[in-house]
């Protein structure tokens, strides 16, 4: 008797997106300054990737994915839709880097990181990783299989998170 086994589904965030899947799924995407969060729930093999552009939407409405504020809340509201629960959900984040020259006050990358990080704490979800900063982009691998996030900068691993 042979068993069956899935293959995962490859999908590719782009900016201002969220992507959403299960065990044994794969949610990547390409990042500078933005921000990507994975929230995973190891009970349930459920996970979500999200490419943060910017730290707030002031209110302004629009694609959920494009803001720290919006993008997280987002993504539990849909994971727990789903059956994922909010007291398991853990998360990972890559990206903010300083693209364009020296680090300044108005470093978006550095906000960008800084709000996101509040933005699980206001909803309780557990940053148990980070691979943040630095001047160059990254491309992140988050594999739902078992909720590593592969980060490779100039085509090379760079870590696993």
């Amino acid at each position: 008797m042979s068993t069956v086994t899935a293959e995962p589904t490859v999908t590719k965030v782009a900016l201002a997106g969220i992507g959403y899947g299960k065990k044994p799924d794969m949610l990547e995407t390409l990042l500078g300054s933005c921000v990507g969060v994975c929230i995973y729930d190891r009970s349930t093999g459920l996970g979500s990737l999200a490419h943060v552009v910017l730290s707030d939407s002031r209110g302004h409405q629009g694609t959920p994915g494009k803001f720290a504020d919006t993008a997280i809340e987002e993504m539990r509201r849909q994971l727990v839709s789903g059956g994922a629960n909010p007291l398991t959900m853990t998360a990972k984040i890559a990206g903010g880097a300083t693209m364009f020259g020296k680090k300044s006050s108005r470093d978006v990358g550095a906000a960008n990181v800084k709000a996101v990080k509040a933005e699980l704490e206001k909803h309780n979800i557990r940053l148990i990783a980070e691979h943040v900063g630095g001047e160059r982009g990254r491309i992140i691998r988050f594999s739902l299989k078992d909720a590593s996030v592969a980060v490779s900068t100039e085509g090379k691993l760079a870590a696993t998170i």
